[in-house]
């Protein structure tokens, strides 16, 4: 796996403007958690160093008005803008974690469908933000929609987010 040396300079999070925003919810109305990154650092088992599988994620019930959940995973610390690890949109209102295969995957940086977990380089050490949208609507996105389209399908929809952030060293 190449990991994330590489990053693609239009991959990174959704920037500010209509409809989107930077950070958490506000306190108490939208989080997310995740038992397996309690401690602030990504269990090996879940990088490409090990099985490479999504960890457990939970979150609580959007706002009024959530018709579905888009999630991704994201690098701030990959070069050229960052890395996105994962993209998952229109998992329906009444799921509180991820289901793969239900809502409509995007393609990640690795130019893959579906999850591929933390990879920095060796000797180093970087961030990764999951972060959940509560959207009002069912995002009109094809099968292997580009961080661009994600972005594009968020705008004007996203009406709370909550964001989780681990590291990983290798």
């Amino acid at each position: 796996m190449a990991g994330c040396a590489g990053g693609n300079p239009a991959s990174g999070p959704p920037s500010n403007g209509p409809g989107l925003s930077t950070g958490s919810a506000s306190a108490g109305a939208f989080t997310i958690s995740s038992r397996d990154l309690a401690s602030g650092h990504w269990p090996s088992a879940d990088t490409c160093d090990g099985s490479d599988d999504v960890p457990d994620l939970h979150w609580t019930a959007g706002p009024s008005g959530t018709v579905s959940y888009a999630l991704q995973l994201f690098d701030p610390d990959a070069p050229n803008g960052g890395f996105t690890h994962w993209m998952l949109a229109n998992e329906p209102a009444d799921f509180r974690a991820p289901m793969p295969g239900m809502g409509v995957s995007g393609k990640n940086d690795f130019g893959h469908e579906g999850y591929e977990g933390p990879c920095p380089p060796k000797g180093s050490t970087h961030r990764y933000v999951f972060t959940v949208y509560a959207v009002d609507s069912m995002l009109r996105l094809n099968v292997l929609y580009d961080h661009a389209d994600f972005q594009k399908a968020l705008k004007g929809h996203v009406l709370g987010q909550a964001s989780l952030t681990a590291t990983y060293s290798r």
